[in-house]
């Protein structure tokens, strides 16, 4: 290979580690900057006939306090809807004996939550209401945090987006901490700076409203096991971008045992990479040549790979810089790239400082070299092969 062609093959690898976090640097920024989020879709009018629609798989144990969260301050003109799908446990009993209303649905259990929300959202044909509102079973609810995503829902006509956090289980440190603020920067620091710059972020599970009519009719992240991405890109695709709403809170905990923990990344992760290979440069083309800038926006957004793959295709990408550097000699590119990534470290970390406090932060900062290593199979894994089927996380504890 001659050295002009190199240099060329070097720079497009720097510009092409370089792109994803630049995005999540700009991210962060206007994360930083908006540290007092107003408030989306304003609360004037009458509160929208809602229903909370809750998706449930065997979920015995946490169910009780998930009902109890959602309960805690929810408006008059609002119901509770549990959809027991293919349970074998007290599921459906326990929701019952809670006072909500339950359908039980049984199928061939293949879909997951998707299935089980095409269910319930069917039953409610019967009595449609304003608002749909999604939470799943094992989370907590901050009271208003109904309230506050239905409003919202209703006054723009878009769905929403709450911030939908995860912490470490009961006694857990250490990579369960970065798991929990790599979370924390996926789900709410980011999508906070994209409201800043009035952007649409992407929908993470549990925690979103939408106009009934609007996710009735929705497809429901079909061919994706990363569903929720996908049905960001297929409601933005019909006009609707999904908004932020930062002042409402959902909270879970990461799974204890390390296996199961790992078998949820790798689904979620796999389906995240699929998705940023696959979809994020067409919706990025269909951006420009629509002269859209949400369109962009969300393919830039979905173009970004978790964070433990990013950090580890920075070190990857500057390590061939570095070693090929006698034959290229491409310094400026060595340079760029090695200033974007601690560039990148450094907002990091100032962000975790800011969300997370001291205490987490550090932790998660020791920790990161052997959370990096137990990822690195994971992502091997992707390219030899990688998750396609929806499977539900086992539980091993109740949120709380």
């Amino acid at each position: 290979m001659s050295i002009p062609v190199l240099a060329v093959l070097v720079w497009i690898l720097a510009l092409a580690v370089l792109s994803p976090m630049l995005v999540v640097i700009l991210e962060i920024f206007g994360a930083l900057i908006n540290r007092e989020p107003s408030r989306v879709g304003g609360g004037a009018g009458a509160y929208p006939a809602t229903v909370v629609l809750v998706p449930a798989h065997n979920e015995e144990a946490s169910i009780p306090v998930t009902l109890s969260s959602i309960r805690d301050g929810l408006p008059e003109n609002s119901r509770i809807l549990v959809v027991a799908h293919n349970c074998s446990d007290a599921t459906a009993r326990i929701a019952r004996g809670a006072g909500v209303e339950v359908l039980e649905a049984n199928d061939e259990g293949k879909g997951g939550k998707p299935d089980a929300l095409k269910a319930g959202l069917s039953a409610l044909d019967v009595d449609p209401p304003a608002v749909v509102v999604i939470i799943d079973a094992d989370c907590r609810v901050e009271p208003g945090a109904i309230a506050t995503l239905a409003t919202a829902a209703h006054a723009l006509n878009w769905p929403v987006m709450g911030a939908y956090t995860f912490s470490p289980a009961d006694g857990s440190v250490g990579m369960a901490t970065v798991s929990s603020l790599a979370i924390l920067l996926k789900n709410f620091i980011r999508p906070l700076g994209l409201h800043f710059f009035e952007l649409p972020c992407l929908l993470n599970g549990s925690g979103s409203a939408y106009p009934f009519e609007l996710i009735r009719h929705a497809p429901h992240g079909e061919g994706s096991i990363a569903e929720d991405y996908q049905l960001t890109i297929d409601l933005l695709r019909r006009g609707y971008p999904t908004r932020f709403v930062p002042e409402a809170k959902i909270y879970t905990q990461l799974p204890k045992q390390m296996g199961t923990a790992l078998k949820q990344r790798r689904r979620w992760e796999h389906g995240h990479l699929w998705l940023a290979l696959s979809k994020a440069p067409v919706l990025l083309w269909e951006g420009i040549v629509k002269r859209n800038l949400d369109y962009c926006a969300l393919a830039l957004e979905v173009s970004v790979p978790p964070l433990g793959f990013l950090l580890l295709l920075w070190g990857g990408v500057l390590g061939l810089i570095v070693g090929l550097y006698p034959l290229h000699g491409q310094f400026g590119a060595m340079v760029t790239v090695l200033a974007g990534g601690l560039a990148l470290i450094g907002m990091l970390v100032f962000s975790w400082l800011q969300f997370a406090g001291v205490s987490q932060t550090l932790s998660a900062l020791a920790s990161v070299p052997r959370y990096l290593l137990w990822k690195l199979p994971m992502y091997g894994a992707f390219f030899r092969r990688r998750e396609t089927r929806w499977m539900k996380t086992e539980r091993d504890n109740v949120a709380s």
